[in-house]
């Protein structure tokens, strides 16, 4: 049987990644950017009153920050992991489609979470959409760095191995503020600030154990 030349095949992958790249990159900086739409200063506020009316919008600018950092965060995973993977497939898309889904959806727990601060309900549904969002970015991976062989021949065992590590620590801290949240919500979001720096410690720890080892 007839079989296009292998460049063609390459050219073939390679639009296919840049149209799941453009998507990606599109629904990401929507949804970072409709995060600031919740930050306003109610219409009837006087001169006098704006001081404290700026201050009082503390917990939307908590929730503004947390919210990009994350989001950034999901970002940057998206772009390293796609950096190794040379071709797709109908998994890869639709596993790629469920996680632009959960961050476009995150602009409405960040709201919650901003106009009732303090409150259990509002931080656990912001966790927990997190989680969710995050599981799926760990999916997308394992599938492609898998059994799927998805990614480019020339990529490392130690760094596909950290970043698998990597995007299961985001969950599993994230799912560790729930109770936490339920009980102490300004506590789970002060939690979720350190857990940024944690998962860039597990990266960074098995990426470095991974060329420690021998051979």
């Amino acid at each position: 049987m007839w079989r296009p030349p292998r460049h063609e095949d390459d050219e073939a992958a390679g639009e296919g990644i840049s149209r799941i790249l453009a998507l990606s990159d599109s629904v990401f900086a929507v949804a970072m950017t409709l995060l600031i739409f919740e930050i306003a200063v109610p219409a009837t506020t006087s001169d006098a009153d704006l001081p404290k009316a700026l201050l009082g919008l503390w917990p939307r600018y908590l929730a503004y920050v947390v919210s990009f950092v994350v989001i950034a965060r999901f970002w940057v995973a998206h772009r390293l992991a796609f950096r190794l993977i040379a071709r797709d497939d109908g998994v890869l898309v639709w596993l790629n489609l469920l996680l632009l889904m959960l961050v476009a959806f995150l602009p409405f727990p960040t709201a919650v979470v901003g106009e009732h601060a303090g409150s259990p309900a509002a931080t656990v549904l912001y966790a927990t959409s997190v989680i969710l969002a995050a599981l799926a970015s760990t999916a997308y991976w394992w599938y492609a760095s898998g059994r799927a062989g998805l990614l480019r021949p020339d990529a490392r065992r130690a760094q596909v191995r950290a970043l698998r590590a990597r995007s299961l620590s985001a969950p599993v801290f994230f799912a560790l503020t729930v109770p936490l949240a339920v009980f102490a919500p300004y506590a789970a979001e002060i939690a979720w600030i350190l857990i940024f720096p944690l998962t860039w410690l597990v990266f960074v720890w098995f990426f470095s154990e991974e060329q420690e080892q021998p051979g």
